[in-house]
């Protein structure tokens, strides 16, 4: 293949690609939360530069190689911010209930599950929710009601599986 059709092909491919690919979204509601604040930061930093000059006109000795490496620490302050600690304590709350719904999520969809050792902190946080007496009285209830019409259809697909039967043998 010629290195023409090689580099519109691969354009091509590469095109296709950026129109299909959707954007990855968090599966969990609580991790797009928006927490554009930010305070004072400690950040370390090493920085490294090579800068060569060969000199100019006739005189090409006259050049100097230049290497140059710095480590330090950064401390930034912003000077202006729209957090106070109002809406921070807001925003840590309201992940915070993000986080436990999502965990009543996980329980309810994992209860009746032996979990393995992988999964104590699920096992352990899951111990904790359980199902108030008035609900359970009441899906109990349920639950009996539900027995209750299996069972009458069931016999009235017997009785009638047995009329059927009787009717073919006279």
């Amino acid at each position: 293949m010629a290195p023409n059709k090689f580099t519109l092909l691969v354009l091509v491919l590469l095109f296709l690609f950026a129109i299909l690919v959707k954007p990855a979204n968090a599966r969990n509601d609580y991790l797009n939360s928006d927490q554009h604040c930010s305070g004072a930061a400690l950040e370390p930093y090493i920085e490294y530069s090579q800068n060569t000059n060969r000199g100019s006109g006739s005189n090409v000795n006259n050049g100097y190689d230049d290497d140059r490496a710095t480590i330090g620490i950064r401390f930034r302050i912003p000077l202006q911010s729209t957090c106070t600690k109002r809406y921070r304590g807001i925003v840590t709350e309201n992940a915070a209930i993000r986080q436990q719904l999502e965990l009543l999520k996980m329980c309810g969809r994992y209860k009746g599950l032996e979990l393995g050792p992988d999964f104590k902190e699920l096992k352990q946080k899951c111990t904790q929710v359980w199902k108030s007496d008035a609900l359970k009285k009441k899906q109990d209830a349920e639950d009996e009601e539900m027995k209750d019409k299996k069972i009458k259809e069931l016999e009235r697909k017997l009785k009638a599986n047995e009329d059927k039967k009787n009717n073919t043998q006279d």
